[in-house]
């Protein structure tokens, strides 16, 4: 099983690693360096890929060396996957040799078993870089580090690579994080949850940077408490960096919305456990900071896609807005550059690998099945929700805002807690909780959009008529049409834990 960090620096900063005393300081040896090509094979339709395999064959001193890498994981950024190795004597692939290798993992052996895979294999794309690589003990862990600078290349389109593997040879996978985070102190770096082979796939199918939305979560019956907290967070970082670049490279609203929501969820997982495993003050600051910068961005998409839409429609408002919307278009745009910087900053840099970190070090008191920890979890957050319920009043706005976040929660953890329970009580729980978030939240949306109008109105004074006419047209819509608050609170106490 390989385990490995991956980080991004620009070129400009190879120097800088090349040089670094930290890395003198653990050398066993002196750096090593190769000129490496390898070429990565699947079949037209993509038979590997389409079940988490890459095969590549490089060239190393002179002999061929084939290499298939399957399955594992990508969690906090810590790359777990097989790895089969060994020579052959051609830039070919060699199936039999490799079936050798994978012995009797029949999953991987199935794989290879397709239908005239020998000869359907093609060349897909070639990665050529220059590696310089070291061998480092640090306290007693064995680790490779390696700086390859070059490029993916199909059909003559090419894509940078330039990147920093830190592979665990021998120790705690906690050291790998650590050893990147005195690094990051001098050189700027960001994670990467992407490999080579998938950068490579991506030339190939030109795919773009769409929304990546939670994947549900699956828990052991037996499971712990600690494995279900470290599943959970790891399926809400994933959440949060798979949309990272689409954000970053994209203009995709969704994407924006999907990463925001990432950072929501993992907050409500920290709090499910912070009895046992409080999260460290700085660590929490940053991530709370996190969802400020996406929030911020998030709130002028609602007012634009959402909110304004509802005086564009009104009888004789269309021309009265437009120039609103123009206003608010430019302030969406300059948000969401401001969220991508802070996605390319090294503050968000050190958030994930601190979070990485601080998930390998183990939770004390945890011990109990994760089934009971979920039952009584959400006996408190229901408890908690209908307390609030009883609370709501129209006239207090902060009052209907801390419902609505007890539901998010409580739906959070039972879908985080989902596949230990199951029948008709799970899906109606899950539905009111929906109804009431979208509910309260079509009332929040419009409580945020007034803030937002007020904000226009004071930095362009030219438009401070149509920002009062839209204020006043969207105060009267919730006037007209405000939350039923008696219906949803006696929804949600005629619901059954499943």
């Amino acid at each position: 099983m390989e385990v490995e960090l991956k980080l991004l620096l620009s070129p400009a900063d190879n120097d800088l690693l090349l040089q670094h005393p930290l890395i003198a300081a653990h050398a066993r040896a002196p750096v090593r360096s190769q000129h490496l090509s390898a070429r990565y094979f699947d079949t037209p339709d993509l038979h590997l890929l389409r079940h988490g395999a890459g095969l590549r064959v490089r060239k190393i001193d002179g002999a061929w060396i084939q290499t298939m890498k399957a399955g594992g994981s990508v969690q906090s950024g810590l790359h777990r996957r097989n790895e089969w190795e060994g020579p052959v004597d051609r830039p070919w692939p060699r199936l039999g040799k490799l079936r050798k290798l994978i012995g009797d993992h029949q999953q991987w052996l199935d794989v290879l078993a397709a239908d005239d895979l020998k000869t359907r294999l093609e060349p897909l794309f070639v990665v050529t870089v220059q590696r310089h690589s070291w061998d480092l003990d640090v306290d007693g862990n064995h680790i490779e580090l390696v700086l390859d600078h070059g490029h993916i290349e199909r059909h003559g389109h090419q894509v940078p690579v330039n990147e920093i593997e830190l592979e665990l040879k021998d120790g705690d996978p906690a050291s790998l994080f650590a050893f990147a985070l005195q690094l990051q102190e001098q050189i700027p770096m960001r994670l990467s949850n992407t490999n080579k082979a998938e950068r490579g796939y991506m030339l190939c199918r030109q795919t773009g940077t769409v929304p990546y939305r939670a994947q549900s979560l699956s828990l052991a019956p037996d499971a712990t408490a600690a494995d279900a907290r470290l599943a959970i967070l790891n399926n809400c970082l994933q959440h949060i960096q798979r949309n990272e670049n689409a954000v970053i490279e994209g203009d995709d609203a969704e994407t924006l919305h999907q990463m925001r929501v990432g950072v929501r969820r993992l907050r409500s997982a920290l709090k499910l456990f912070e009895a046992c495993a409080p999260c460290p003050p700085a660590l929490q600051e940053d991530i709370n900071w996190l969802g400020t910068e996406l929030g911020a961005a998030r709130d002028w998409d609602v007012l634009l896609a959402s909110t304004l839409t509802h005086i564009q429609a009104s009888p004789g408002g269309r021309n009265s807005v437009l120039d609103l919307q123009t206003l608010a278009l430019k302030t969406a745009h300059a948000k969401r550059r401001e969220a991508a910087q802070a996605l390319l900053s090294q503050r968000y840099t050190r958030l994930l690998l601190t979070m990485g970190l601080w998930m390998q070090l183990p939770a004390e008191g945890m011990d109990e099945p994760a089934t009971a920890f979920a039952n009584s979890t959400m006996k408190r957050l229901h408890k908690k929700l209908l307390k609030r319920a009883q609370r709501m009043d129209d006239g207090a706005p902060e009052t209907i805002h801390r419902t609505r976040i007890a539901a998010k929660r409580a739906r959070y953890a039972l879908e985080f807690f989902h596949s230990l329970h199951s029948g008709k009580a799970l899906r109606n729980y899950l539905k009111t909780l929906s109804a009431t978030q979208e509910e309260l939240g079509r009332h929040n949306d419009l409580v945020v959009a007034d803030r937002l109008l007020r904000e226009l109105g004071q930095q362009h004074e030219a438009a401070a008529a149509t920002v009062q006419f839209a204020r006043g047209y969207l105060q009267a819509l919730q006037a007209a049409q405000p939350a039923n608050l008696a219906t949803i609170c006696a929804d949600l106490h005629a619901l059954r834990l499943p």
